[in-house]
């Protein structure tokens, strides 16, 4: 499993523009992501599901990767969250 935590950076938070953005790279990967904040998780694949975490500016989430190219998709969203301005 790979992980990595990242501190959401967007003014306005993970709205539903950048979710949909961070959706879609997740897409990507045939490995199963979860994104943890404040003791819930959520598919990073499912816009829904990422928009009841509530992520906003200053929240630190946790990314996980589980499977085939887990490390791949855990830098590729790590790097899409930090520049998301």
């Amino acid at each position: 499993m790979q992980q990595r935590d990242v501190t959401i950076r967007a003014p306005h938070g993970l709205h539903t523009r950048p979710a949909a953005l961070l959706v879609k790279a997740a897409q990507q990967y045939p490995c199963d992501i979860t994104i943890h904040s404040d003791g819930r998780r959520a598919s990073a694949k499912s816009l829904f599901r990422l928009q009841t975490l509530n992520l906003r500016q200053g929240t630190t989430i946790r990314l996980c990767a589980e499977g085939p190219q887990s490390d791949e998709a855990v830098e590729t969203l790590a790097t899409l969250l930090a520049e998301l301005t």
